[in-house]
C-alpha cells in the first residue's frame, strides 16, 4: 500500500487550530474543523486563514464533522456524547444523543447519505469492544444501524455510489471494513477491505 511522502506530497494549508480531529468541506468553498475545547472553525484554504465561528458550551471535544446541503454543520462531541448541529450563523443545538435506551458512547465521526440520513460511528472505550454504528434520520430520529463493528469504529465515509459505508476499525485488528447498505436502508454484510497492521488508523476518504 503506497504511503504519502510528507516532504513531497503533503503541505500545510493552515496552522494554529486546536487539535482539528476532523475536517469537512462545505458547499460554500470553505473547509470546516473542530477543536478539543469545543471550537468550530471555518478555514479559507486559499488564503491560509481560519476563524472560529462557534463554540460548544460547556467546552466539548469535537471529533469528526459533516455538512448538509444548507451548510449546517453536524459535529461529534465526544465530551458529552452528542451530535451537535451548528447553523451557518453559529447557533448550536443538540441533534442527537443516540438511540432510545442506547445513547452514544464516544461519538466519533458522521457521514451523510444522499437521502439526508446521518451515519455516526460510536467508538466506545479503548479496548472495550463496545462500538456501534448509528443512523440518524433527517430530523434527528436515531437507531442503532450496525452492531458487529465493535472494535473502536472510527472514521467513516460513503462509497461514491452510496451502496457501502466504509469504516475504519482502529483495533483488533486495525483494518478498513465496508458494510453494504441494503435497498431498504438496513445494514447488510460486513466485508473486510484491508488490514493495516502496526497502525492505529483513524479517518478515510475517497478521492475523485
Amino acid at each position: 500500500m503506497p504511503i504519502l511522502n510528507n516532504d513531497t506530497q503533503v503541505s500545510v494549508l493552515v496552522d494554529g487550530l486546536d487539535h482539528p480531529e476532523g475536517v469537512a468541506w462545505g458547499l460554500d468553498g470553505y473547509a470546516y474543523a473542530g477543536g478539543e475545547m469545543g471550537q468550530i472553525y471555518r478555514v479559507d484554504v486559499d488564503a491560509g486563514e481560519f476563524r472560529q465561528i462557534a463554540q460548544i458550551t460547556p467546552a466539548g471535544f469535537i471529533g469528526g464533522l459533516a455538512l448538509d446541503g444548507n451548510n449546517n454543520i453536524y459535529a461529534c462531541d465526544a465530551a458529552y456524547n452528542k451530535v451537535r448541529k451548528i447553523t451557518p450563523g453559529g447557533l448550536v443545538t443538540t441533534y442527537s444523543e443516540g438511540a432510545p435506551g442506547e445513547p452514544f458512547n464516544l461519538p466519533n465521526y458522521p457521514a451523510f447519505d444522499s437521502q439526508g440520513n446521518l451515519y455516526v460511528s460510536s467508538s466506545g472505550g479503548w479496548y472495550e469492544d463496545a462500538g456501534l454504528i448509528y443512523k440518524v434520520k433527517a430530523g434527528g430520529e436515531t437507531e442503532v444501524w450496525e452492531r458487529t463493528s465493535v472494535t473502536f469504529p472510527n472514521g467513516i465515509c460513503l462509497s461514491p455510489g452510496g451502496d457501502y459505508l466504509y469504516v475504519v476499525m482502529s483495533l483488533n485488528p486495525p483494518r478498513v471494513s465496508r458494510i453494504r447498505i441494503q435497498a431498504d436502508g438496513s445494514a447488510g454484510d460486513v466485508e473486510l477491505v484491508t488490514e493495516l497492521p502496526e497502525t492505529v488508523p483513524d479517518g478515510l476518504a475517497f478521492d475523485t
